[in-house]
C-alpha cells in the first residue's frame, strides 16, 4: 500500500513539474497581403506574428543553404519554435528591381519582393537577436543574404530604424548592411 501511496505521490509532483514549461504562444497573427512600397519610398516591415515562449532555430538559419530552396520552405525556417523569449516576425513588401542585362526594357525589370525580419526580446523588450533575410533571393549561397544583428539591448518600438541593428552577413562577418535605405518596422 505504502508503494502505491508513493507512486501516486511521485507521479502527481511529476504532472506539475512538467506541465510548468510554458509552450508557444501566438498572440498576434496576420495574414494581410501588404501593398508593396515603391522604389523610392522608405521600406517598412510590417508586423506579422508575435509568440511569448518561443525562440528562432538558429541551426535551421545557418544552414539554409542544405534545404531546397522555395520560398515557402525558406519562410518556414523563419518560424517560431518553444522558447524563453518574445518572438517578432515582420515581413516588408517592396517594389525592386531584377538584374537587367544589357538590350533589356529596365521597365520589365520591376519585382515584388519580401524581406523578413524576425527578432528575439527579453520581457523587457530589449532585442537579444535579429535575423534580416530576402525571401526571393536566388542566388547561392544563400547564407550569403542572411543577416545577423550585431546590436544587443536595443528596446524595440514602433518606427525603429532597421539601421540601428548594425546587421553583418552570416556567411562570413565581412559583409557588412547597415540598411540605411530608411527601413523601419511598424508594430500595428
Amino acid at each position: 500500500m505504502k508503494f502505491i501511496i508513493i507512486f501516486l505521490v511521485l507521479i502527481a509532483f511529476m504532472t506539475i513539474c512538467c506541465s510548468q514549461k510554458k509552450s508557444i504562444e501566438i498572440i498576434y497573427y496576420s495574414k494581410s497581403q501588404d501593398k508593396p512600397t515603391n522604389i523610392d519610398e522608405e521600406k517598412v516591415y510590417v508586423l506579422k506574428k508575435k509568440a511569448l515562449n518561443a525562440d528562432f532555430d538558429t541551426t535551421r538559419l545557418f544552414k539554409i543553404d542544405s534545404i531546397k530552396k522555395t520560398c515557402s520552405t525558406i519562410k518556414n525556417i523563419f518560424e517560431p519554435i518553444n522558447g524563453v523569449y518574445n518572438y517578432y516576425q515582420f515581413i516588408s513588401t517592396h517594389l525592386g528591381r531584377k538584374l537587367v542585362f544589357p538590350g533589356e526594357n529596365l521597365k520589365d525589370s520591376l519585382m515584388i519582393g519580401h524581406d523578413i525580419l524576425i527578432i528575439k526580446t527579453d520581457n523587457e523588450n530589449k532585442i537579444i537577436d535579429a535575423f534580416q533575410y530576402t525571401l526571393e533571393w536566388g542566388e547561392y549561397p544563400l547564407q550569403s543574404d542572411l543577416y545577423r544583428s550585431t546590436i544587443n539591448g536595443l528596446k524595440i518600438k514602433n518606427h525603429l530604424k532597421i539601421e540601428q541593428f548594425k546587421f553583418v552577413s552570416t556567411e562570413n562577418n565581412l559583409f557588412e548592411d547597415n540598411f540605411e535605405d530608411g527601413r523601419v518596422i511598424w508594430l500595428k
